[in-house]
């Protein structure tokens, strides 16, 4: 029975002494490919930018934080991601506006995103990169889907990349 409560208690403060010299990290304003971003002024609609930039965030936020990582914006070690490329399941708002023979509910197809991601140290030296990209290649699984369904799965995926390389 000591065994077994020393035993506890050893692994108990293992886990604080790792949670305790967790990375503190920055997450920076999401950017994007000059291309992708011709690509979202001419066809899926400047607007769409905020809602990336919110699933890069909020996703970014959720893996760290799980990786026992703190966010502060005044942290020195630094998380910047690009988009490259994102694909809507469902036509945007602009989309919509431009050919009228699209339907919201009934309009769908595969999405997806790749992204690209830097973690840099105080110093602005590259500490370690990232490129993730998924694209759903069954359109049998878009059908029901959000718009951004995929794209988000992707960020989502990219993330929990860069969580563990910061945990690392």
């Amino acid at each position: 029975m000591r065994a077994l409560i020393a035993t506890a208690a050893g692994a108990a403060a293992l886990l604080f002494s790792s949670a305790a010299s967790a990375e503190t990290v920055s997450i920076a304003p999401t950017v994007y490919e000059p291309a992708y971003l011709e690509k979202l002024e001419d066809d899926y609609g400047v607007r769409e930018t905020e809602e990336l930039d919110r699933m890069v965030t909020v996703a970014l936020q959720s893996a760290l934080t799980r990786a026992g990582a703190t966010v502060d914006a005044a942290a020195p070690v630094r998380i910047e991601t690009t988009i490259v490329d994102a694909r809507p399941n469902r036509p945007t708002f602009q989309q919509l506006s431009d050919e009228p023979s699209l339907d919201f509910g009934r309009s769908f197809g595969v999405g997806g995103a790749k992204l690209h991601g830097v973690i840099r140290g105080a110093d602005g030296q590259v500490i370690e990169e990232i490129d993730y990209r998924w694209y759903e290649t069954d359109i049998r699984f878009a059908a029901g889907t959000s718009q951004w369904h995929d794209a988000r799965r992707a960020i989502r995926w990219y993330a929990e990349r860069v969580a563990d390389a910061v945990a690392d």
